[in-house]
């Protein structure tokens, strides 16, 4: 892979701000930017592919996270001029501008939320790719609960229960931000909106459950290891191996003691 300059592209993230008031020539220089800094060799993972059919430049994630970097304090203090860019970019059938319209409006959940709210209600129900569901989810849903974790848990088991897994992934995922918080004290709640995928048979979306409820055991170990044990004696190969792999960072007294419950179970 090419080396990535990146003060290059600090600087074209700058003239890009020149733009940040004109949302139409903003999009157009976005997509010369990425088709610019794009990356034949750069590949995704397989699975992302099948669950992705946008167009993408193959743009790597330093560059997207570079350029970030050099939008963040302009699109973070003026709203007014975020909002309308972001819609911009999401209506490009691009991957990378999609991605920067959610990076982008994830800066203004504090400064917007209504807005924001908004806009990510409509992107949920467009939503048909898992890694952009993920994105949306860390960026902009996972913040937008933590302004009011205990009322918006509701929504989140909404799209939990939701038939479209889209719509699940964006779900589950949205939790793992407040995982990541130390101060976060709501995690049996927070593990209740799981209940809707315990059983999940979609592989990556039992990915994301496990990543949840282990991160959550960091967090609330006690919490975690009652939800565990009330699905432990389930029988359900999803269940089961939701449970096997999210266990891991639990003290290996509790992990024996769960793993057990699912041996004895197996065994029967």
């Amino acid at each position: 892979m090419p080396a990535i300059d990146v003060a290059q592209i600090r600087i074209e993230a700058a003239q890009l701000l020149n733009l940040y008031n004109e949302p139409e020539a903003f999009a157009k220089e976005a997509r010369e930017f990425f088709q610019a800094h794009s990356d034949p060799l750069f590949r995704r993972s397989s699975t992302v592919t099948v669950h992705a059919p946008l167009n993408s430049y193959g743009a790597p994630p330093m560059v997207m996270r570079t350029l970030i970097g050099g939008l963040r304090k302009v699109a973070t203090n003026y709203p007014q001029f975020t909002l309308p860019v972001v819609q911009r970019l999401w209506a490009d059938p691009i991957r990378e501008q999609r991605l920067l319209a959610i990076e982008l409006l994830g800066l203004i959940v504090n400064s917007s939320a209504n807005e924001v709210e908004t806009l990510m209600n409509c992107w949920i129900i467009e939503l048909d790719d898992l890694e952009l569901a993920e994105a949306l989810a860390l960026h902009v849903g996972g913040a937008w609960i933590l302004c009011d974790a205990r009322l918006r848990l509701d929504r989140v088991r909404e799209w939990v229960n939701s038939p479209h897994k889209h719509q699940r992934q964006f779900g589950v995922m949205s939790l793992l931000p407040l995982a990541k918080l130390r101060n976060f004290g709501d995690v049996a709640l927070a593990l209740s909106t799981l209940i809707g995928v315990m059983r999940e048979d979609d592989s990556e979306i039992r990915k994301s459950v496990a990543r949840v409820i282990r991160e959550m055991s960091v967090r609330g170990p006690a919490e975690t290891t009652r939800f565990l044990s009330t699905w432990a004696d389930t029988i359900d190969k999803n269940t089961d191996w939701i449970i096997r792999h999210s266990v891991e960072k639990l003290d290996a007294e509790t992990k024996d003691a769960v793993i057990g419950v699912l041996r004895g179970k197996s065994s029967r």
